[in-house]
């Protein structure tokens, strides 16, 4: 199993932050690859399209104070079992960090070229912010 991370200082409160991030069913709002977010079962699935049209089914796990998790079910990506978390933590007066982890197995590319796509996905989102 492979695991990735990443994380972004801001200078904006962990409340501010969590307030533009914290749901779920709003990263299409904020993340650059993803064109529109479909929420399904009163927010426990959603739906992301991506800016080539693909479409990735998600699970949300947990969502709690300042993170959630979530599952892929399907998508074109080349991962398999991919468990992602994207968490806000303060970081001193109206400053935090935002991290985003993910563990999964990869699918027919070798484990570093699906680890770094993930990493680049996690990174644009935060470049974004």
């Amino acid at each position: 199993m492979a695991r990735v991370s990443t994380s972004k200082r801001y200078d904006v409160s962990g409340q501010e932050m969590w307030e533009r991030i914290g749901d779920p069913g709003r990263i299409y709002e904020w993340h650059p690859a993803i064109e529109a977010t479909e929420v399904l079962d009163g927010g426990k699935r959603r739906v992301n399209t991506l800016g080539d049209g693909g479409r990735v089914s998600e699970t949300i796990l947990e969502q709690a104070e300042r993170h959630h998790s979530w599952r892929i079910d399907e998508s074109p990506l080349p991962v398999d079992n991919l468990i992602a978390t994207l968490r806000v933590r303060d970081e001193g007066e109206g400053a935090c960090v935002v991290e985003c982890e993910a563990t999964f197995d990869p699918a027919g590319v070798p484990e570093d070229e699906a680890a770094e796509l993930n990493r680049g996905f996690f990174q644009a989102g935060l470049d974004a912010l």
